[in-house]
């Protein structure tokens, strides 16, 4: 079993080995990540910043790529419909479109 804990709320879920950040923070009451393709990595909203546990999160894809660029080693960026963890992981939540850094 993985932990996820989601910041800055600090809710921490535990899920199966192999489940994607989105579906665990489905899990955790309270954590909304936003979406507009429910998760098929269509629509590049569900980002997540990688704080802790990058080691146990599946390997950058394609689509991660395609809508946040290469640059990952210095933003810490993920999508969170394809990042799949197999261990410990703390992320917080990227502000919603249209709101500040507070996300309101």
């Amino acid at each position: 079993m993985a932990k996820v804990t989601f910041q800055p709320a600090g809710i921490t879920v535990e899920c199966a080995d192999g489940t994607s950040l989105f579906d665990a923070g489905a899990l955790a009451a309270g954590v909304a990540i936003e979406t507009a393709c429910v998760g098929k990595g269509t629509c590049g909203l569900c980002r997540v910043k990688v704080l802790a546990g990058a080691e146990s999160l599946s390997p950058y894809t394609e689509e991660e790529e395609r809508h946040l660029g290469n640059l990952y080693h210095l933003t810490r960026v993920r999508l969170s419909c394809r990042t799949r963890v197999s261990g410990d992981v703390t992320v917080v939540l990227a502000p919603r479109r249209g709101r500040g850094p507070g996300g309101s």
